[in-house]
C-alpha cells in the first residue's frame, strides 16, 4: 500500500493507493467517502474492503476530501464544488498510473456525490459504480443529520430550543451553523440539500450495483432502493441490487465490521464486468 498526499488546486490530499495484485491490470476503482463521522466510523471497513479489492486485481484509491481527515483544509471550507474537484482530480490520478476502466465506490452520501460527478462526464475511463448503503434523498439525510443538534439542544436548556426547519432556513440565509461537532458551510450543504438520485446522466456508465447492509432477518431492499434499481433496469442500464446481514458499521457506536460484505462486493463487481 502507498501512502502520499496527492496533490489538487484545493491543497494536498491524502490518499491510500492499494496497486493490482495482477501488474497489467487495468482496472482501478475510488472509493467516495460517507459524511462526516459516518466517514470516520467507516475506515476499518472501507480498509479491509479496499485490500481484498486488490487482492483481487483491482487498483484501489482512497482519498480524504479537501477538509476532512488528513487533508489540507478544515471542514467548515468545503463546499461541494471542491470535493467534486477532489475526485476528478483523483480519476485523473488513476489513468495517470494507466487506469483504463474505473468503478466508482461509494459509501452512504458518497452516492450523491458520485452520481454527481457521473452526471458531469468529466472522466471517459469512469464506467460503474458501486453504492455502500447509498443515500438517495438528501434532503432527508441532511435532516436527520440536523436532528442531532436539536436532540442535543433538548437535553440542555440553557441552549436554544431550535427545528431541522429553522436551521435549514439559517443554511439558506447563507450562515455556518454547527453540527455534532461539524461546521456546516452552505455552499456544501445546500446542494446535497437538493441532491436526490435521478437517471440524468448516468447512462454515460455501463453499470451500477446498490448493496445495503440489513438487520437481520431483514432481506428487502429499502424501498427507495428498490424504486432506484427498477428506473434503472428501465432504461437498460445493467443493474443489480444486493443485501447482506450486519451491523451498521457507518453509525455504530463502536468500530464494527460486516465480513460478508467484503466477498459480496467483489462477487457483485465480477458479475457487473
Amino acid at each position: 500500500m502507498r501512502v502520499f498526499f496527492l496533490e489538487s488546486r484545493s491543497g494536498p490530499l491524502f490518499a491510500t493507493y492499494r496497486p493490482a495484485s495482477n501488474p497489467g491490470s487495468r482496472r482501478a476503482i475510488l472509493h467516495v467517502p460517507a459524511f462526516a463521522e459516518e466517514m470516520n466510523k467507516s475506515r476499518r471497513m472501507v480498509a479491509l474492503q479496499a485490500d481484498a479489492l486488490a487482492g483481487q486485481g483491482y487498483a484501489v484509491l482512497s482519498i480524504d476530501l479537501f477538509g476532512t481527515g488528513d487533508s489540507a483544509g478544515d471542514f467548515v471550507d468545503a463546499s461541494w464544488r471542491i470535493w467534486q474537484d477532489n475526485l476528478l482530480e483523483a480519476l485523473d490520478w488513476l489513468v495517470g498510473q494507466g487506469a483504463e476502466r474505473i468503478t466508482l465506490w461509494s459509501l452512504r452520501a458518497g452516492a450523491l456525490l458520485a452520481l454527481d460527478l457521473i452526471k458531469s462526464g468529466g472522466c471517459k475511463a469512469l464506467d460503474s459504480l458501486i453504492a455502500w448503503q447509498p443515500v438517495l434523498n438528501g434532503e432527508v439525510f441532511l435532516t436527520q443529520f440536523l436532528r442531532l443538534r436539536v436532540a442535543a439542544a433538548m437535553m440542555n436548556p440553557e441552549l436554544p430550543q431550535e427545528t431541522t426547519g429553522e436551521l435549514k432556513k439559517q443554511l439558506q440565509r447563507g450562515e455556518v451553523i454547527e453540527v455534532a461537532g461539524y461546521s456546516l458551510n452552505p455552499e456544501l450543504v445546500l446542494p446535497l440539500l437538493a441532491a436526490k438520485a435521478d437517471l440524468n446522466g448516468v447512462a454515460s456508465i455501463q453499470s451500477v450495483a446498490l448493496i445495503e447492509v440489513l438487520p437481520s432477518g431483514v432481506n428487502e431492499l429499502s424501498a427507495q432502493a428498490q424504486q432506484f434499481v427498477r428506473k434503472l433496469q428501465d432504461v437498460a442500464i445493467n443493474t443489480a441490487g444486493n443485501s447482506v446481514a450486519g451491523d451498521s458499521f457507518w453509525s455504530s457506536q463502536d468500530i464494527v465490521t460486516v465480513p460478508d460484505l467484503i466477498p459480496l462486493t467483489i462477487s457483485v463487481l465480477v458479475d457487473l464486468g
